[in-house]
């Protein structure tokens, strides 16, 4: 897990490095202010889905899966796997957008689609880190592991974000 953090760290890093490059060529750019305020709302809400997934891999380094049921920890992959599905249907969109492609607006529409499918997976997820939650004695691995879950869901809300600006440019 360990690994895999410094891998999200070492990428929400690169994010960084590329928001603040886009800004500054915005600032220096012959946009138009309307065409600025769109990308800077793309930019930065993109941004926002890297910290919530840097955040939740975070929080995950403070829980120890020995303590976490089986089924709980196979979950918790599975809506992870679900937000790196989703991040990967939004790179499909945003080069939709970029390249002009026809289909940008149902590539957007399959974002919507996946964030709604993560909302209802992680309810029964909830459900199931409660029931655990209410006979263990693991506090701290119980309140890591649900906000975890929490930056997951807001990473995915956040796709959805962009998906809707991506439809804004469209249709605008």
């Amino acid at each position: 897990m360990e690994k895999a953090f410094k891998e999200i760290f070492r990428l929400e890093r690169e994010a960084d490095d590329e928001k603040e490059n886009i800004i500054i060529q915005l600032s220096k750019g012959p946009f138009h202010p309307m065409d600025r305020e769109d990308i800077m709302r793309l930019v930065l809400t993109m941004d926002d889905i890297a910290a919530n997934i840097k955040a939740a891999s975070r929080k995950l380094l403070y829980v120890d899966p020995v303590d976490v049921p089986e089924e709980v920890k196979k979950d918790v992959v599975e809506l992870t796997n679900m937000v790196y599905d989703i991040v990967m249907s939004l790179e499909e969109a945003l080069k939709g957008l970029i390249e002009g492609s026809k289909d940008v607006l149902k590539l957007a529409d399959s974002v919507e689609r996946k964030e709604e499918a993560i909302d209802e997976f992680r309810v029964g997820v909830i459900a199931k880190v409660l029931k655990w939650g209410e006979k263990t004695k693991r506090i701290s691995t119980l309140l890591m592991l649900k906000e975890a879950m929490e930056n997951l869901e807001n990473a995915s809300d956040r796709t959805e974000d962009v998906a809707d600006i991506i439809r804004g440019i469209v249709a605008g």
